[in-house]
């Protein structure tokens, strides 16, 4: 349908929603507009509800549960991710599978 290319089929899934079936989600409470349903419950989280998550460690503060357990393990647990096949040490796991899987698997998904 387009020139896009993803590395991952959930990206290539929400792509095609968002860019050619017009899937949109909105804010009932303001008129932001998602083009996803996890950005709209993230959106009403941090700007309606004020969700936050605090490091008990410093003085970061996440609007994700999920970031907030990244944070830690790169910036106080010094977790590390190296990859089998080139120099590249990540802080986060999802980094290491990309840089497998476009560096060195060549994974793409064409829309």
């Amino acid at each position: 349908q387009c020139d896009f290319i993803a590395a991952h089929a959930k990206t290539l899934k929400r792509h095609k929603e968002s860019k050619h079936e017009g899937v949109r989600y909105p804010c009932d409470q303001c008129d932001y507009i998602a083009a996803q349903a996890r950005n709209l419950k993230r959106h009403k989280e941090s700007k309606h509800e004020g969700v936050r998550y605090p490091c008990d460690q410093c003085d970061y503060i996440a609007a994700q549960a999920r970031n907030l357990k990244r944070h830690k393990e790169s910036k106080h647990e010094g977790v590390r991710y190296p990859c089998d096949q080139c120099d590249y040490i990540a802080a986060q796991a999802g980094n290491l599978k990309i840089c497998k899987e476009d560096k060195h698997e060549g994974v793409r998904y064409p829309c």
